[in-house]
């Protein structure tokens, strides 16, 4: 079964519902409106946000800074869908160890005067740097944008991908697109559509 065609039965069994958001007069706010379906690493397939505080977002923070394109649940008269998928990877690269060797050494002191000499214990400390290789595993997102014609089919509009990773510092997230890359992409497909992609056709594909 192709993607696309798992896609069309996917919203085909989702209850048709009110799929444009309307302000309080009852007229439509959002010139475009979108749904969400995706497929993480296993291949599981779920239809909306999988985290409340994700789907939240997409409606406070996202819709305020592009309020013509809006997020709502999955429904079969939803002409825009973000087909989100993730694929693990394993990144390989090199880091720098510092290790730290410390010896005992021992020594004599004389006192040329008096012919009397005291012995005296302690350590050395030593350090040395080694470029050891080291690798972690990842995930790599991609957001598809697709539109449904009047025959029902979709067509691919825009692709934008993002890697889960990102930097941090004892342990703590210092932020980024590769912290929250499912928000990044979300973000990079309003913003795409806001700016007039799907009227461009120059735009269409990436």
């Amino acid at each position: 079964m192709s993607r696309a065609y798992f896609l069309i039965l996917m919203l085909l069994a989702i209850p048709v519902g009110a799929a444009a958001k309307t302000k309080g007069n009852g007229r439509p706010s959002c010139a475009t409106t979108d749904s969400i379906v995706q497929q993480d690493s296993l291949g599981n397939v779920q239809q909306g946000f999988s985290k409340p505080k994700t789907e939240k977002w997409a409606n406070k923070d996202l819709e305020k800074k592009y309020p013509d394109v809006c997020y709502v649940a999955p429904d079969p008269t939803v002409k825009t869908v973000f087909f989100i998928t993730v694929t693990p990877a394993t990144y390989h690269g090199t880091r720098v160890r510092t290790d730290t060797t410390t010896t005992p050494v021992s020594g004599t002191v004389t006192d040329t005067t008096s012919g009397s000499s005291t012995t005296y214990q302690g350590t050395e400390t030593s350090t040395s740097s080694t470029t050891v290789p080291y690798s972690f595993e990842y995930g790599r997102f991609a957001l598809t944008i697709e539109t449904f014609g009047a025959d029902g089919n979709p067509v691919v509009r825009r692709r934008f991908e993002q890697e889960g990773i990102y930097n941090t510092m004892y342990g703590v997230p210092l932020g980024g697109r590769g912290h929250h890359p499912v928000k990044a992409l979300i973000e990079d497909g309003v913003k795409w559509i806001h700016a007039g992609g799907l009227d461009d056709p120059l735009q269409s594909v990436r």
